[in-house]
């Protein structure tokens, strides 16, 4: 009888712990104006200028010529939220900003922000807040938001998150960190995508978290979790994925490590006779990675990244996927004459189009020389190209 009550017990520990599991975690949101330096990472949007809208109601303006901005979110039914620059003196740069932070469609009962001028090119307006209507009530989200002009062809407008969420959450029967980043500014936090701008979130302890790309799928301590994120980022339900079907992916020998993504999310994988596997689904080659070592012990790395479009391939159940990557790879150099002086710029190309790095013990090899001889003989000059 003791023997059946403990067993009873244990089990309604363990059937209490799955539920506590399965349940929404609910996390803290933060905010700074060094968003990026903090979490590692928001890439955020560019906006183009676009011409006055004839039906905004608009504050008084100092210029005549302000400038107007859709910040596009996908918290708003609409799509976006109108944003105007203005400047409080005739010359210099835009450093006054409004911008429909309830999405009323007007800009006349706004808040006046003042940026910050950081460079003779650069205005930032830090931590702008903007309010939505969420399923359980308003929402306030921030923006770090810069505008910067360098001549009148010449100006941007950026925006990129300025909070985040975060909080210990359990995943695989353990406690650990969890944040979320807003990696494409629009004020969802659970973003995926085939092109690898979608959303971020960090797994792991402070200081040496592993930050993923939001998918339907996320990898942490070699097991496989299909996360569910909220909209606006305020909880997180990550339950273990048993049931997925993989698929073969076959590439050259030569290469030793291998990243792609999609919507599943991203995966990277040591090459083991040319072949990994990944779930099923649609994917891009994100890099590729070929390490050995030379006649003297030296170990060569080279990575090929940002491959352009058209590398996308589908891993299946039943049947593998051949992938063309790795050597050879080129040399390539360009030479360009401006105001009679004479410039070159070496660099490492993929046979698809990708960046090469070259690493020797894991540093960069000296930089290549370019040796410039005329006809004659008369002018004989070898020169060292410099990185950066």
């Amino acid at each position: 009888m003791r023997n059946f009550r403990t067993s009873t017990a244990v089990a309604g520990l363990l059937l209490l712990q799955s539920l506590l599991i399965a349940s929404p975690q609910w996390l803290q949101y933060r905010t700074s104006d060094r968003t990026r330096d903090i979490v590692g990472g928001s890439r955020g949007s560019v906006s183009r200028f676009l011409e006055t809208p004839s039906e905004l109601k608009l504050p008084e303006m100092s210029t005549d010529k302000p400038k107007f901005i859709k910040w596009n979110t996908a918290m708003d039914k609409q799509g976006f939220r109108w944003v105007v620059l203005d400047k409080k003196h005739k010359y210099g740069l835009c450093d006054i900003l409004y911008i429909d932070s309830d999405g009323d469609g007007r800009l006349d009962d706004e808040q006046k922000h003042e940026g910050r001028q950081t460079n003779q090119y650069e205005v930032e307006f830090a931590q702008v807040p903007v309010y939505f209507e969420g399923e359980d009530g308003p929402i306030t989200y921030h923006l770090n938001l810069r505008y910067f002009k360098y001549d009148k062809n010449n100006e941007r407008f950026y925006a990129s998150a300025g909070c985040w969420y975060e909080g210990d959450v359990m995943i695989g029967g353990e406690k650990t960190r969890c944040v979320l980043v807003d990696y494409n500014c629009n004020g969802t936090f659970n973003d995926k995508s085939e092109d690898f701008n979608c959303d971020r979130i960090l797994i792991g302890p402070e200081g040496s978290h592993k930050q993923l790309y939001m998918g339907n799928y996320l990898e942490y301590e070699d097991a496989l979790y299909r996360p569910n994120i909220a909209k606006d980022g305020a909880n997180v339900e990550i339950t273990s994925a048993p049931d997925v079907a993989y698929g073969e992916v076959e590439m050259p020998a030569s290469i030793t490590s291998f990243t792609a993504g999609g919507l599943n999310g991203m995966f990277t994988r040591s090459v083991k006779d040319g072949k990994v596997q990944l779930p099923a689904g649609q994917y891009r080659i994100f890099s590729w990675e070929i390490v050995r070592k030379d006649d003297k012990g030296a170990e060569w790395k080279v990575q090929g990244q940002w491959l352009p479009e058209g590398n996308e391939f589908e891993v299946a159940k039943d049947s593998a996927a051949n992938l063309d990557i790795g050597e050879p790879f080129f040399s390539k150099l360009d030479a360009r004459m401006r105001n009679k002086s004479h410039y070159f710029n070496q660099g490492l190309v993929g046979k698809h189009g990708e960046r090469i790095s070259l690493y020797k013990n894991n540093n960069r090899p000296s930089a290549p020389k370019v040796h410039i001889r005329n006809k004659t003989g008369e002018y004989d000059r070898t020169f060292a190209l410099e990185y950066g």
